[in-house]
């Protein structure tokens, strides 16, 4: 049985937790990249996750450095993701089975469950493994009159590329629309898409069940996250097929608080 006294004697043994009070003050100090022999270098390339994404905000820097002080309960009713690709299969993952603990436990075998999403052909994008992850089959259309005769007892979602917009024949109002009318959710990737603030609202504004962005690109929150935003019964469902619960697709794109 561990005991208090454990604790004490234990602790300061320990070289890692010994060393933790003599680093903190030379933090700042130490050239970390350096000692690694890592190359630091210009970006112009924009926010590529190869290169990094963003650099973090103080304001998130902060927000940070304050979460790494104490411990709180992971099981709260925000869902940040690991990245906007780990909401693609959340948010899927969501829409397949519900609140249903045996889907949930099941996943990627999908029998039993809606396992098809439709998607335009021209929004075919290589994140979409992120989706195709769950063990559902793509159905790819180009007209609304495609999608009406796609829609079927096996539908679990529609999904929608924002940045593709103008290569599909079905614009995000309409498919937003389409998906209200044949009872289907619908989900959109806006990974990059944020500034403005306002598009954190608009497309759930626009009748979009579920809407994902990148935390570490524009944003400049950690390169690790992403936010799912939505209808609340798809955001608890997209919750339990994640951390912190072990038997779901989903654990292992673990968030830690500091990244919350």
């Amino acid at each position: 049985m561990l005991t208090r006294r454990w604790f004490l004697s234990t602790f300061p043994s320990v070289p890692f937790l010994g060393s933790l009070r003599p680093l903190e003050g030379s933090l700042n100090k130490r050239d970390f990249f350096a000692e690694l022999g890592v190359q630091p270098i210009i970006n112009a390339a924009g926010t590529s996750t190869a290169l990094s994404g963003n650099l973090m905000l103080p304001e998130a820097m902060r927000a940070w450095e304050y979460a790494s002080r104490t411990f709180v309960n992971l099981d709260e009713a925000a869902l940040v993701s690991a990245g906007a690709a780990s909401a693609l299969t959340l948010g899927t993952a969501a829409c397949m089975t519900g609140t249903n603990q045996n889907f949930i436990h099941r996943l990627p075998d999908t029998s039993g469950m809606p396992d098809e999403v439709i998607i335009q052909k021209s929004h075919r994008f290589s994140y979409d493994h992120a989706v195709r992850n769950c063990g559902v089959r793509m159905i790819e259309i180009e007209t609304a009159q495609e999608l009406a005769g796609a829609v079927n007892s096996q539908t679990a979602m529609m999904l929608f590329l924002n940045v593709a917009e103008p290569k599909g024949r079905i614009n995000s109002a309409e498919f937003a629309r389409l998906g209200k009318k044949h009872a289907i959710p619908t989900f959109i990737d806006c990974a990059a898409d944020v500034p403005p603030v306002e598009n954190l609202f608009k497309f759930l504004k626009m009748g979009y069940d579920l809407v994902t962005f990148s935390g570490g690109k524009a944003m400049r929150g950690p390169q690790s996250t992403g936010l799912l935003l939505g209808r609340k019964d798809l955001i608890a469902a997209a919750r339990l097929n994640g951390l912190p619960h072990a038997n779901s697709i989903g654990r292992g794109m673990k968030v830690n608080k500091e990244e919350m």
